[in-house]
């Protein structure tokens, strides 16, 4: 019984393990992406604000 406890606890342990480290890599990646759309200076604009944006903002005030 303690060997397949000890089986169970082994695995685990190195599926939390890869799992902290496939999280630590893909932090590092995103940061590293962001830092390089930084530098170049591009600003993305997710939407334009035309006057059906702004008839639909003022219809949820209402």
């Amino acid at each position: 019984m303690k060997s397949a406890d000890s089986n169970r606890r082994s695995f685990l342990k190195t599926l939390f393990a890869g799992a902290v480290t496939t999280a630590v890599v893909r932090g590092a990646k995103e940061a590293s992406a962001g830092q390089t759309l930084n530098r170049q200076g591009i600003e993305e604009t997710l939407y334009r604000e035309t006057e059906a944006f702004k008839k639909y903002y003022e219809s949820l005030r209402s």
